[in-house]
């Protein structure tokens, strides 16, 4: 037969059957944020929102994304539905998280900056790290609204040279990093020690107009070090749903775990392999559940870290200065951040009782209201902490929601390419058909016989909070897409870095909820599409891998995605359309979260 005769045939052969046959898997890409939309708008000019504690800073960033119903979300960039007394807190907290930082002194930022920025630092603000696809995410670039020069921290070099220094890892296209040096580097001229498997801090203050005369502190030698493979990175966490994950118990986390450990054992052949533990406070030995490794224990001791460590503002966790240069690099009293007391607003010679003291109809009560005056007298550090505790969490929108006619954000139903790869991903939500926990019946032709590979084993998307004030967050489930375990990853993706009780290769199990919308994966950043980020897991295997220790315990996983076809096969017979599950599923569904 001809080659053409051939080609004919098949193609009468699958229309017959009525067979759909697709090609190569690919990432769908973020999700777009889309304008600001005017019925969702709180920051001016749009929304009425100016903060208290900062009132003349510039006007904040405001892409709130679509809430969803069911699962329950509030949206990205939202606060939760039902916060109490602490929701107009959240309010004034989030322009505080924008405000840029500057070296100081106090007295002269003029309530539009704040003080004590340095004398080393990653960047000016919380927000330039968190910022994609709204205030609160992960890094941004061109495609994130406010940031049309990508990388904030390209602009956020003082000078010409410290940015050469850094340029290897450090472009407007890539993503915003902290940089350590897994092995300790010792101090040299006005240039400070790092410690084995510390934060070194990008860029210094000397060389801005605001150092302080008589500053003299040197960069870190970043190219001889990357030369000698003795930098790792780090990228920024996104933010959302914060308080969720705060108010849940070690019991419900350790009885997920075992949950988790028990299905990977015992419901699969092979075995996954998967185990997992927690990494703990060493004061009081609960659980820790932020950054990269776990190693923070709560939101309040995570925000006082990073303020210290990324932006050199100390504060009332971390009140020394990281870094000193020759000594003459810290014109502000420490800490810089700290709790205050507003001084009474009162005419001289008046009365104790004059109506415009603090409690008066004309004091800082009636001029910012009750939440106004909580930021102002709280410290940076509490605004920050109270920003991420009620910050919404992201809704699952199919992966192709896109924009409307007006350039809104969309959040649609997932279709069935993504129900799909929410089968190849697994549940253990017990109210879901197909769940791995409970024995409901799957009646959609399209999902039926579609066998989960196990990512949920580790990307939990079934926990529950305890006991809240802010309605939202008492006894609420939510769906993270983690069980905020730590887990051997393959030595491919070991940083040299020791935290708590994480060894070198030991990761948290990285929350997917909003990585629909996120421009970055793992945790120094090395990957910009989901295919990548999830064969990295284990990226030397292949479906017929025998896996060893050292390719961590995603491997089973690994190897029966790289198992699944490329894209589904679906069949229609009697009028009902029945699929394969396969990669473009899945990644369909990443991309809906």
């Amino acid at each position: 037969m001809s080659r053409k005769l051939v080609l004919v045939s098949l193609i009468t052969l699958l229309v017959l059957v009525g067979t759909t046959v697709l090609q190569a898997q690919t990432d769908p890409g973020p999700r777009p944020v889309g304008k600001v939309n005017p019925a969702l708008a709180i920051c001016p000019p749009a929304g009425p929102l100016v903060g208290a504690k900062f009132p003349t800073a510039p006007n904040c960033i405001d892409t709130v994304q679509p809430a969803q119903t069911n699962p329950p979300a509030d949206g990205a960039g939202n606060v939760i539905a039902n916060g109490g007394n602490q929701t107009g807190f959240w309010f004034e907290a989030l322009t505080v998280f924008e405000t840029v930082a500057v070296v100081g002194p106090v007295a002269q930022t003029g309530g539009s900056t704040m003080p004590g920025l340095g004398p080393s630092f990653n960047g000016l603000s919380c927000f330039q790290c968190h910022s994609q696809p709204t205030v609160g995410g992960s890094s941004p670039n061109k495609l994130t609204p406010g940031f049309p020069n990508g990388n904030p921290q390209v602009g956020d070099a003082p000078t010409s040279g410290q940015l050469q220094a850094v340029s290897s890892f450090i472009s407007a296209t890539g993503p915003v990093r902290e940089a350590r040096f897994p092995k300790a580097v010792a101090a040299s001229g006005n240039a400070d020690e790092v410690s084995a498997g510390a934060v070194a801090n990008l860029f210094v203050i000397q060389g801005r107009p605001d150092a302080p005369a008589g500053c003299a502190i040197d960069q870190e030698p970043f190219a001889a070090q990357v030369a000698a493979h003795n930098v790792v990175f780090r990228i920024p966490i996104p933010l959302f749903g914060e308080g969720f994950v705060e108010n849940t118990t070690d019991d419900t986390l350790e009885a997920n775990l075992n949950l988790e450990r028990n299905l990977a054992a015992n419901f699969f052949n092979p075995p996954l392999g998967i185990t997992g533990a927690f990494n703990h406070s060493g004061n009081d030995q609960t659980i820790s559940r932020f950054g990269w490794k776990a190693q923070n224990k709560s939101l309040l001791i995570f925000a006082g870290e990073a303020s210290n460590v990324e932006m050199g503002v100390t504060n009332e966790n971390f009140p020394n200065e990281r870094t000193d240069g020759n000594g003459q690099c810290s014109p502000n009293f420490q800490p810089e951040d700290q709790t205050v007391t507003p001084p009474i607003i009162i005419a001289p010679g008046s009365p104790l009782n004059d109506p415009r003291t603090i409690d008066g109809p004309s004091g800082l009560f009636a001029t910012f209201g009750a939440a106004g005056v909580t930021s102002d007298i709280a410290s940076n550090i509490a605004n920050f902490a109270v920003f991420m505790r009620l910050n919404g969490a992201p809704s699952q929108c199919n992966f192709n929601s896109g924009v409307d006619a007006n350039g809104f954000a969309r959040c649609l139903a997932l279709n069935p390419s993504a129900q799909r790869g929410a089968k190849l991903f697994g549940t253990l939500d017990t109210s879901t058909p197909g769940s791995l926990t409970s024995n409901a019946t799957d009646t959609n032709p399209q999902t039926v016989n579609i066998k989960t590979i196990g990512c949920v084993l580790c990307h939990s998307n079934a926990l529950r909070t305890t006991t809240s004030q802010s309605g939202s967050l008492n006894n609420a489930p939510f769906q993270p897409f983690s069980d905020f375990a730590i887990h051997s990853m393959d030595l491919s993706l070991a940083d040299g870095v020791t935290q708590g009780e994480a060894v070198s290769n030991q990761f948290r199990t990285a929350p997917l909820w909003g990585v629909g919308q996120r421009l970055f994966f793992l945790h120094d950043g090395r990957a910009s599409d989901l295919l990548t980020a999830t064969v990295d897991h284990a990226p030397s295997v292949t479906a017929t891998t025998t896996c060893a220790p050292g390719n961590g315990e995603a491997c089973e996983v690994i190897k029966l995605f790289n198992a699944l076809p490329n894209q589904s096969v679906c069949t229609i017979s009697g009028g009902v359309t029945t699929c394969t599950g396969s990669k473009q599923d899945l990644l369909n569904f990443l991309r809906s979260l």
